[in-house]
């Protein structure tokens, strides 16, 4: 073999290895970028979870504090969050009120089409909310309890 033919088949082996260093430095910059981007992802859910859960503790603190919120909006509001959470108390005994009670008003319309409802209607299912809410206190206090307590992981 000649010199130069030497010199050829070297010169295309510096290229092969050069082209072969670059893309795998390419590729270990967007596999790094990848991994950071599922970390903040996963931060960004955790976050999001952790938001959730203390929105859940807030509203069962706030049950029976604040006049504005009553049982049948706590409990619409708790079980929405507990489906995002995609945790499923509906069986424990002492969480099931709260889905109970979230069934039960589901044909009550909320927000602008509760302000648009006539004035008798709106007695009307404030009167349906109340008696509900006077059938299940006992149970709601008692998941109050339980969802204040609960460990959510």
């Amino acid at each position: 073999m000649s010199i130069n033919a030497f010199y050829i088949i070297l010169a295309i082996c510096v290229v092969v290895i050069v082209a072969s260093v670059y893309f795998i430095a390419k590729q270990l910059k967007q596999n790094k970028e990848r991994a950071a981007r599922i970390a903040a992802g996963e931060a960004r859910l955790k976050e999001e979870r952790a938001k959730r859960v203390d929105s859940i503790r807030i509203i069962m603190k706030a049950i029976e504090e604040d006049e504005k919120l009553n049982w049948t909006e706590a409990s619409i509001r708790v079980k929405n969050l507990l489906d995002q959470l995609s945790i499923d108390l509906s069986e424990h005994e002492d969480v099931q009120a709260i889905y109970e009670m979230e069934e039960s008003t589901q044909h009550i319309p909320t927000h602008e089409q509760w302000n648009t409802l006539p004035l008798s209607a709106r007695r009307k299912y404030q009167a349906e909310m109340e008696a509900l809410e006077r059938k299940h206190l006992e149970r709601l206090r008692r998941a109050k309890v339980y969802l204040a307590n609960y460990s959510f992981e």
